[in-house]
């Protein structure tokens, strides 16, 4: 892989105080992966804890390369990522490379040809398209991942095999199996980075699912009034729940207030128990990677 330089940090850890690396092989391995970020959490499904939060901030990386470099080092000096007895390895993908389709729709054979309209926003280098079926609700998130990512897991783990899933099933698991529900329309929106994926449910069917870019508070708003317009919801009634890299003294908490009257940050999944060691973390912050383990 060449020289590697250390240029991510790592800008949180917080650790249950009943991790046991002896247990390894009855926690799950949940990664959450971007080109400006890794993210760990181990979960112990028998007893709905989560174990273990990493938050790894990578800077610089503009090519896979780059990437899988600072992984690499990021694991050869790790306590436990190496280990290869986990009860299984999930890997989350955070791009935009990816669409919803209809159960009743998808051939597995045409999986490509669902990507095709975002050819042009695709970067050159070689890509695997995956899919992930949403068993309880019937429709399939087809996405593309690089090839070379994907072969870097598999040989880091040759005795498991890793699962690979889109960060959008995470959210959309997260908020239906963890969704308190009325006769109303509720949306939902992870912001990270440059990006907000809005999700729509109404009771526990999923309505809408969409990721933008915006470069500006209002660009932010203006997505989220553009949805709202689309599937005529009442701004007066709808509610809105928002979850990621958002603050409530945020520029943009403040402008959707202006035209929502229901708004209010997510909580942790209430599927899962955390230990008094997460309380350092907002609630709504690390949702996705929460929710990775539903993904099964």
């Amino acid at each position: 892989m060449g020289t590697i330089t250390k240029k991510f940090r790592l800008i949180q850890k917080v650790k249950d105080e009943n991790f046991d690396i002896d247990a390894i092989n009855q926690y799950e391995l949940c990664l959450e992966l971007a080109m400006d970020g890794f993210r760990v959490c181990v979960i112990d499904a028998q007893n709905s804890r989560c174990m273990w939060l990493e938050d790894y901030r990578l800077s610089s990386v503009f090519f896979t390369e780059q990437l899988l470099d600072q992984l690499q080092q990021i694991y050869e000096d790790h306590y436990f990522l190496r280990a290869g007895f986990w009860k299984s390895v999930r890997v989350a993908i955070r791009n935009q490379f990816y669409t919803l389709i209809p159960g009743s729709l998808f051939k597995k054979e045409n999986a490509d040809q669902y990507l095709d309209w975002l050819k042009e926003e695709s970067p050159p280098e070689a890509q695997t398209v995956l899919h992930y079926r949403h068993a309880n609700y019937d429709f399939i998130n087809v996405f593309a991942i690089e090839s070379r990512v994907l072969e870097w897991f598999d040989d880091t783990y040759p005795s498991l095999n890793v699962e690979f899933i889109h960060q959008s099933s995470s959210f959309i698991e997260g908020v239906i199996q963890n969704g308190t529900y009325s006769d109303l329309k509720s949306m939902y929106i992870y912001m990270e980075g440059s990006y907000l994926t809005i999700v729509v449910t109404h009771e526990k069917h999923l309505e809408f699912c969409n990721t933008f870019f915006y470069a500006s508070p209002s660009d932010f708003v203006y997505f989220v009034m553009f949805v709202m317009n689309e599937l005529k919801l009442n701004p007066d009634t709808v509610r809105l729940v928002l979850y990621g890299a958002l603050t409530h003294d945020s520029a943009i908490f403040e402008q959707l207030y202006k035209y929502i009257r229901h708004v209010s940050f997510g909580d942790k999944p209430k599927s899962l128990r955390f230990s008094y060691h997460f309380d350092e973390v907002f609630d709504h912050q690390y949702f996705n990677a929460y929710n990775i383990y539903l993904c099964e």
